[in-house]
């Protein structure tokens, strides 16, 4: 039984350590993630250079997105 448990344990770690990684970033966030100003975020909104999903006020990010654009940035 103490090996079972372990593997249940395990299983949760796994599970939850998948649920820490965060999907969504505020403004602040994806500006020094793309090593670029906040303001200069906005632009990119602005010109349609990135996806922006607003929850109330809030403009968010997807972290998806962001490695996207760096990736096709080549930084």
């Amino acid at each position: 039984m103490p090996n079972e448990n372990n593997v249940l344990e395990t299983n949760r770690t796994v599970l939850f350590e998948n649920r820490i990684e965060r999907e969504w970033l505020t403004t602040k966030e994806a500006a020094h993630f793309l090593a670029i100003s906040e303001n200069a975020l906005r632009i990119m909104v602005y010109r349609d250079q990135i996806k922006v999903y607003k929850f109330g006020r809030r403009l968010r990010f997807k972290l998806a997105d962001c490695q996207c654009l760096v990736s096709l940035k080549g930084a």
